[in-house]
């Protein structure tokens, strides 16, 4: 067995003692832990690798969801089934509803032509942005920043050599825009990061910008002209209207209903912010509408009265980095009310349709299934799930060898998909434990150095 390899499966070994608070241990998930010490000799080798709190606290936390997976695979819970599947397709299920209740109550009333879409377009003030990005966020190593930075500037210097644009975004980071032509979306004044937002605005149709840096990287942006981009520029504007006669009818039917924030619900948003794993099966309500009535004074059975459970938040919050959970955490009372409002009106929308019978197509149904399937075909045989030796201590090491050294790109779990594994195994991340690694492995690659990124 190679070197490294013998040095990383040593990181799923069984420790002397299980219990993740004793010293020495990072993670721990069922009876596999994940020491310090050798963190800190994974990070050692895989370096270039950021060596601080956030960075390291990600990777051992993909280590602790890897074992999880590899764990409950072999103990027979099926990762393709149908609590699993709710899990994974939570989200994108409710985004696809509200999508289509939205069309059917409102698709009429919001028609766009070309000519129209090609005045707003001249006009300026609503901007399609396409980008380029080289990731560089905080606590990058100063030598992997240079090396991004690099990269962006070969990507410019082909596009004003008279390179495609859509080469240049084969070799984007950013995974949302990338399938779209780096297409981010339809923006005005404002609505952008600020230092993207200033550059955004200076550019005509058909220009590029210089590579600008901002705290999530480089970025490379263009403005397409509109023959470029017609067909784009006409669906984003008419989602923009839409979203706009929504807003304003939503804020009708919430008086209509009755809509209200519960009392104290403002308290048990921070409390779910501050942890929202232990709220995911809580029915408490933070708000609360009626049905709809018509003429006659009778209650509609298409419209009924319903709550917005602390469950529902804690599955958004599942999708929320922790830094901004932390600002929800310590939020004012007026913007925590807006945010109850928002996603109570989100869920009035969805429990009517429920209501109404809307049936998703069951070709976007399978869509979900089929691209959570690819994943786990990764999975399987990134953690060989299927081998007979399952679980494999070995497979994982492999796995993380390749992740923290960067020769694999990182495959995100759906948050709910992982809580749902994690609910399954005894897990925990010990943060005094990442730290010591990051000092041990800091104190290898960088003599002198500390745990915050100085010396």
């Amino acid at each position: 067995m190679p070197p490294l390899l013998g040095t990383l499966v040593a990181l799923t070994a069984l420790a002397s003692c299980s219990d993740v608070r004793d010293r020495g241990v990072v993670a721990r998930a069922g009876d596999w832990t994940l020491t310090e010490e050798r963190l800190a000799e994974l990070l050692v080798v895989a370096q270039p690798f950021p060596l601080d709190t956030v960075a390291v606290s990600e990777l051992a936390g993909h280590w602790v969801a890897a074992a999880a997976m590899s764990q409950r695979a072999a103990a027979g819970d099926s990762l393709l089934g149908s609590e699993a599947m709710e899990a994974v397709a939570w989200a994108v299920r409710r985004e696809a509803i509200l999508d289509a209740d939205r069309e059917q109550r409102l698709g009429t009333t919001v028609v766009v032509t070309s000519a129209e879409a090609a005045a707003v377009h001249e006009e300026g003030a609503l901007r399609l942005v396409a980008q380029v990005q080289r990731r560089a966020e905080p606590g990058m190593s100063s030598g992997m920043r240079l090396q991004q930075q690099r990269t962006a500037d070969r990507l410019l210097q082909e596009i004003a050599d008279g390179g495609s644009w859509i080469d240049a975004v084969a070799e984007s980071e950013d995974e949302a825009s990338k399938p779209s032509g780096g297409v981010m979306g339809l923006f005005g004044p404002g609505e952008l990061p600020s230092t993207l937002d200033r550059v955004a605005f200076r550019l005509e149709p058909g220009q590029v910008s210089p590579v600008t840096q901002s705290s999530q990287g480089f970025h490379i942006i263009y403005r397409p002209t509109f023959p470029e981009i017609e067909f784009q520029f006409i669906g984003l504007l008419r989602e923009r209207r839409l979203a706009e006669a929504d807003a304003a009818a939503a804020q009708d039917e919430r008086t209509a209903r009755g809509f209200a924030v519960v009392p104290g619900a403002t308290a048990t948003l921070r409390r779910i912010a501050e942890d929202p794993g232990v709220w995911l099966e809580s029915r408490q309500p933070l708000a609360t509408w009626g049905a709809r009535v018509d003429a006659a004074g009778d209650s509609s059975a298409t419209h009924p009265a319903g709550r917005l459970t602390a469950s529902v938040i804690a599955r958004d919050f599942h999708f929320v980095p922790l830094q901004a959970l932390a600002q929800w955490a310590e939020a004012g009372q007026e913007r925590l009310e807006d945010l109850i409002t928002d996603v109570g009106t989100r869920e009035l929308r969805i429990v009517d349709a429920a209501a109404r019978g809307m049936a998703l197509d069951p070709a976007l149904e399978e869509s979900f299934f089929l691209a959570h399937a690819d994943q786990m075909e990764y999975w399987t045989r990134a953690l060989a799930l299927g081998a007979a030796d399952a679980p494999s201590r070995e497979a994982l090491a492999r796995h993380m060898a390749l992740i923290a050294a960067r020769e694999e790109p990182v495959r995100v779990m759906s948050p709910l998909f992982e809580a749902w594994l994690l609910d399954r195994v005894d897990t925990r991340v010990r943060m005094r434990g990442v730290l010591a690694a990051i000092v041990q492995a800091r104190a290898t690659v960088e003599p002198g150095g500390g745990p915050n990124g100085t010396p």
